[in-house]
């Protein structure tokens, strides 16, 4: 999961945040959503909603009623085993977060552009589940652009950065078969 090049501009600290990220949004630079293997994204993506200390609910304050479920919905979209319903779950979301964003303008605190990543994000669930292939390139864009108007620019950088790295990590892979109903 290569975010080199990424990491190496948002270290480097004079290409303003607002042009990386629109290199991300332009295909220039690599979006850590849009490389690697789909579970592995899904699960990133997730933890860009609800990671204690660089996701979307711990930047912006309110908003945990939409992050929460939707974050749920990419972990169980990360496993090979999905429930029939899946598409009907990542619908029911798009009411709640389609009326919060509605109470909040672009560019002021970052709420906007938060719930804009969760609704990427419901998109992408239902393409996903239409079979089509899906990046999350959108979600992170909007999520990265949350951050910088929610924070002072070397705070999100640093808070930028360090989602980056934890993309970059490789993945930890627990088994959990009791979980998924295997049996022994």
């Amino acid at each position: 999961m290569s975010a080199d090049r990424l990491l190496c501009e948002l270290e480097d600290g004079r290409r303003p945040l607002s042009e990386i990220v629109f290199g991300l949004s332009s295909g220039e630079l690599t979006s850590p959503a849009s490389t690697g293997l789909a579970a592995d994204r899904w699960l990133w993506l997730a933890d860009l909603l609800t990671h204690p200390t660089w996701g979307m609910a711990a930047i912006v304050d309110g908003i945990d009623d939409v992050c929460v479920p939707v974050a749920r919905l990419c972990q169980l979209t990360a496993n090979a085993i999905h429930p029939l319903n899946l598409r009907e779950l990542w619908s029911a979301e798009q009411l709640p977060a389609k009326e919060q964003i509605a109470d909040h303008t672009p560019g002021t605190t970052g709420h906007w552009e938060a719930l804009s990543a969760a609704i990427d994000l419901i998109t992408d669930g239902l393409d996903h589940c239409e079979g089509l292939d899906v990046s999350g390139s959108e979600a992170a864009a909007s999520a990265f652009t949350a951050i910088i108007n929610a924070q002072d620019a070397n705070t999100a950088r640093s808070t930028i950065t360090a989602a980056v790295e934890h993309w970059a990590q490789p993945p930890t892979i627990t088994v959990q078969t009791e979980y998924l109903g295997v049996a022994s």
